[in-house]
């Protein structure tokens, strides 16, 4: 039924979570997984021309580091899906449109399974902060599984 699934997360309880059911069902349908993590590219913070005390980070400081933290994430979710005798890809990227990411990564590693987390938000909050996976979809032509 489904030979790929992409299992995007963020690192949170509930995106870990939604990688270990979707790599159950990966075992059930025989499917390989494609482990994706989207971190935001680097943004240096200023007001009114002076970098703000505390958030003097070069580029490459912080790439160095947001690349570890994706690191350590990707090779649990992999380790996981090793356990569990399902075939793994890793993909980090950086990019500041996570859900545009997420469909992008699906389309070209031909997943034919997205399965992702929902962090539940609600009414205000949910208006104000919006959420990657409502907009992933929207915007996907490629069948999403929400995990709560």
């Amino acid at each position: 039924m489904f030979t790929n699934i992409l299992i995007p997360t963020d690192g949170s309880e509930l995106s870990l979570m939604a990688s270990s059911g979707a790599i159950d069902m990966a075992k059930v349908f025989k499917a390989r997984t494609t482990i994706l993590m989207v971190s935001p590219t680097f943004r240096q913070v200023a007001d009114e021309g002076f970098i703000v005390p505390g958030l003097h980070t070069n580029k490459r400081e912080w790439e160095r580091a947001v690349t570890e933290r994706a690191r350590k994430v990707l090779d649990a979710a992999a380790a996981t899906a090793k356990k569990a005798g399902v075939a793994c890809e890793t993909v980090h990227v950086f990019r500041d449109m996570p859900h545009a990411a997420i469909i992008d990564t699906a389309k070209k590693n031909s997943c034919d399974l997205i399965v992702m987390g929902s962090h539940g938000y609600g009414g205000f909050k949910q208006w104000v902060l919006g959420s990657e996976t409502t907009r992933v979809l929207s915007q996907s032509k490629i069948p999403v599984l929400v995990y709560r």
